[in-house]
């Protein structure tokens, strides 16, 4: 860049730093570059196109300013993207932001269903929930304004509603006379309902359509447009309403807007207007820093084996881990326990996986002996760094059926394999379950082995 360039650039990021929460400053603005200006238009790279409707909402203000300060000019912005070029965003909240977003409502001044424990702060980040907690905290930022609606989506327990109540507690934080309502769309329909019974849908249309911020939770639970009764026409309305005034609107769902396919056309078309994100199941080391951050709720030691065992037991959703440790608390209060080894976190959580299949316990080399003789390798090569073809597929194979046929943590397996990465491990287990999805031939050949493994 050149000096101007580079005064201008500054100057840009000044008036970011000075009007914008710290928080959305490091997630929105800090990683952004100025590459050029030329013909009075300033070309900034982003990581993401998530971002350039966050810039044009709430920056473009501070590009004419500082356009005009520095050349007399009005200087326009473009967006490109690049996401390999840019380190990382950082989205770690301040100190002081998480003080004020970790701060608890008194239960009487809780009006809107809220719950005060649910917060940015406890919120655990991963690669599967960047996107939605990076729009949830812009949307918490400046309510009604950027993302309207914000329509996130994806299975049970991995955390939908905890933003939900995070936005709400993050908005009651900077202003608590906001109007905010957290509803399940089930609720939405009980609510109509009683109303509609006594012949009182003006007190419901008063209660929601003048609301500051709608949170609605499970919106696929609205009873089908067959029978809904007038429902479905009640929360048309009462969208139509909240979006015309710039009111702000989040829902949740199980699955995408796409999908819904008991809701009438024209609801899910607005439900598009603003902007979709989804959060997929945690990977292990978000889920290992899940555990983390909850045992901090007991009172006794977890040695790092037992965190790393637990997170291998549970890979689809935040609640089987919250439910887990809720079993080892039962266990080791009975036993008067200081310290949860794996033995302990075993015995905890057998009764919850016994709707699964049961494991027997098959060594981990005799998994590696059955899948060496299969594709005609030896152990020794299977635990070797050597990457030929038909050595790479055998120990892939290895990987993924001791994940699937042993209760060991994937830390624990990776050591079976001269000592690899955790990482390695689920890597492997992913792509030979990718594969044997569109291979039959792989998958008859892993059956087989199975059964000879059996």
């Amino acid at each position: 860049m050149t000096d101007k360039e580079t005064i201008f650039w500054n100057r840009v990021l000044e008036l970011a730093h000075n009007h914008l929460s710290q928080t959305t400053f490091d997630f929105f603005v800090s990683d952004a570059k100025l590459l050029k200006i030329e013909n009075k238009v300033a070309t900034i790279l982003l990581d993401s196109d998530i971002k350039e409707v966050f810039w044009r909402e709430n920056l473009t203000q501070f590009t004419l300013t500082a356009g005009f300060e520095i050349y007399d000019a009005e200087i326009l912005a473009r967006y490109i993207f690049d996401a390999e070029s840019i380190a990382e965003t950082n989205t770690q909240l301040t100190e002081e932001k998480e003080v004020a977003l970790s701060q608890a409502l008194p239960p009487q001044e809780n009006l809107s269903n809220i719950n005060s424990k649910y917060n940015f702060k406890n919120f655990v980040q991963g690669d599967e929930n960047r996107w939605a907690v990076a729009a949830s905290m812009a949307v918490a930022e400046s309510p009604g304004t950027t993302y309207n609606p914000l329509f996130i989506y994806g299975g049970p327990g991995l955390g939908k509603t905890h933003l939900l109540n995070a936005i709400g507690n993050a908005i009651l934080t900077d202003n608590p006379k906001a109007r905010i309502r957290y509803i399940t769309a089930e609720n939405f329909m009980n609510s109509f309902t009683k109303h509609l019974r006594l012949n009182s849908l003006d007190e419901l249309k008063n209660e929601f359509r003048t609301l500051d911020v709608l949170l609605i939770d499970d919106i696929q639970s609205l009873p089908k447009k067959t029978t809904s009764g007038g429902i479905q026409q009640e929360f048309f309305d009462t969208f139509n309403e909240l979006h015309s005034r710039n009111k702000q609107i989040v829902l949740t769902s199980d699955r995408n807007p796409d999908h819904l396919n008991d809701l009438e056309e024209r609801l899910v078309t607005r439900f598009k207007w603003g902007l979709t994100v989804d959060i997929t199941p945690p990977d292990f080391e978000t889920r290992v820093a899940i555990l983390t951050n909850k045992i901090q709720d007991y009172p006794y030691h977890f040695p790092a084996e037992t965190i790393e065992y637990l997170a291998g037991q549970f890979d689809s959703n935040v609640r089987d881990l919250e439910g887990a440790l809720k079993d080892i608390n039962l266990v080791a209060n009975f036993k008067q326990l200081e310290s949860i080894t794996v033995e302990v976190a075993a015995e905890a959580i057998r009764a919850r996986k016994k709707d699964e299949p049961q494991l027997t316990i098959i060594p981990i080399e005799d998994i590696q002996a059955q899948v060496g003789k299969f594709y005609d390798v030896t152990i020794k090569e299977i635990k070797a760094t050597k990457r030929t073809q038909n050595i790479v597929l055998a120990r892939q194979v290895a990987m993924y059926l001791a994940r699937e046929m042993t209760d060991n943590s994937l830390p624990k397996i990776g050591k079976e394999f001269g000592g690899r990465d955790h990482s390695t491990v689920l890597h492997a287990y992913n792509k030979i379950k990718n594969m044997i999805a569109q291979d039959d031939s792989l998958r008859i050949e892993i059956e087989s082995i199975k059964n000879k493994i059996k």
